[in-house]
């Protein structure tokens, strides 16, 4: 990245967080004024004005150094707001925490944890930029699952066999070709999850929460109540069954909402969802929102 690509960068996060990076910094600057006062009860600040100085002199003087004041907490808060990773956005009372961060959902952090997929409801396995892109969410991780000789038709018949025998979940609809030309006819409820564990050492655990509804285009949808379901579905699960190892996810719904949600507006839906839900928050919850996108969505002032 070029000098001058970086200075847009700058920009963009700046104006991204404007609001947020103001609001604080006139709270930090509401801080240092009532530090002078009470300093002023203890040092004599009459003579910083020169004898007749007249009043709108020392007004306009006043208003400067408040100025001077807001601009020096406005970039200190910048630096942390462009240097910072994460932020804690609910603590739960109980030692745990609902992070929201940029990085990678994938990042090897070499510790026990567990990976939310978002997934269509017949929870496909079939990477091939029809039914499912290798750009989603989904298909990087199928893509990631399906190496060394493990296959996605090995991965697809576990997630099946998990949602049958573990979870004992039912498909409530069974498609026929017309309705969706490849891959999986049964389509489980909004908000099944399929867990799956590549080997019983392995130290990451998937959970394939199943959202979408693929229509006969194969264009994934999904109604407001669908998305609801979802996201309490999945809290719930990461409550019974995280087993108290940290839950990674990205921002649920970035793909196939029916409404055109941004992904500040699915973030803050989230955060509030979990906020709700505090009571259930066993766990460290991080949800991750890609590095990428550091200057088109805030995870601040939520």
């Amino acid at each position: 990245m070029s000098k001058f690509d970086k200075v847009k960068s700058v920009y963009r996060q700046i104006k991204l967080n404007f609001s947020y990076l103001a609001k604080n910094a006139l709270v930090l600057t509401t801080s240092a004024i009532a530090a002078f006062q009470v300093l002023g009860f203890l040092c004599d600040f009459d003579s910083i004005f020169p004898d007749g100085t007249s009043f709108l002199k020392r007004l306009f003087i006043s208003a400067l150094v408040v100025a001077a004041i807001w601009v020096v907490m406005f970039a200190i808060k910048c630096k942390c707001v462009l240097t910072k990773e994460k932020v804690v956005v609910i603590d739960a009372d109980n030692g745990h925490h609902v992070y929201v961060e940029y990085g990678d959902l994938f990042e090897n952090t070499g510790e026990h944890k567990n990976i939310v997929i978002t997934a269509n409801r017949c929870f496909d396995t079939l990477v091939d930029n029809d039914l499912i892109s290798e750009t989603t969410i989904h298909g990087m991780a199928v893509k990631r699952i399906c190496s060394n000789g493990y296959t996605a038709e090995m991965l697809n018949e576990a997630l099946q066999n998990d949602l049958l025998t573990n979870r004992q979940i039912k498909p409530n609809r069974i498609l026929s070709t017309k309705d969706k030309r490849k891959g999986n006819l049964k389509r489980y409820p909004a908000g099944s999850v399929a867990e799956f564990k590549k080997a019983p050492d392995d130290m990451t655990t998937y959970f394939f929460v199943g959202m979408s509804a693929f229509n006969s285009d194969l264009h994934p949808e999904t109604s407001d109540e669908e998305y609801m379901v979802t996201v309490q579905s999945l809290i719930e699960h990461c409550n019974s069954r995280s087993q108290r190892f940290p839950v990674y996810m990205p921002i649920i719904g970035t793909h196939g909402r029916n409404n055109k949600k941004s992904e500040r507006e699915l973030l803050e839906y989230m955060v509030s969802a979990f906020r709700f839900n505090k009571h259930l928050i066993n766990t460290d919850i991080h949800i991750v929102v890609y590095s990428g996108c550091r200057e088109s969505v805030s995870i601040y002032d939520l």
